[in-house]
């Protein structure tokens, strides 16, 4: 008895804080000059988005190309932490690549403003939140594969 009563406990721990879902979304997109490789690791609590981890990197041998990638993503990620905040963002560039590691955080994230200003995101949402289906629908639509 005892046994089932701490099951049901537990159960009721885990139906209460809810499980987090994790998705992980891949691509790699080869250009002339250069090879970009994208990975998404996306963490959601039921269906609404918590965190995204954005993995880029960038590899080529034109030292010109990977200064002005990491130029962009440094002016971006900028730019997208003051007007919009919950990013957290590390860029490097050496030995031939430039890789960005982004770190969403959708509960600090104003998706109403970003929307506002974007209003193609608004159907990767859902009561102002973004959906882990909206999440995959929209990294498989830039040609990524999402598992």
């Amino acid at each position: 008895m005892k046994k089932l009563k701490l099951l049901v406990l537990v159960l009721a721990v885990i139906l209460l804080t809810g499980c987090d879902k994790k998705m992980t979304c891949t691509s790699t997109s080869k250009q002339s000059s250069y090879t970009i490789e994208s990975k998404y690791e996306i963490t959601a609590n039921g269906e609404n988005v918590k965190q995204v981890k954005v993995t880029e990197t960038i590899t080529s041998k034109e030292k010109k190309k990977l200064e002005d990638f990491e130029k962009q993503f440094k002016n971006q990620y900028e730019y997208n932490k003051k007007t919009y905040g919950g990013y957290t963002y590390k860029v490097t560039n050496s030995n031939g690549k430039v890789v960005s590691t982004v770190t969403i955080d959708y509960n600090k994230f104003d998706i109403k403003k970003f929307i506002k200003d974007n209003a193609a995101m608004k159907s990767y949402t859902k009561n102002d939140k973004f959906t882990l289906s909206g999440a995959k629908k929209l990294y498989e639509s830039t040609g990524a594969t999402c598992k």
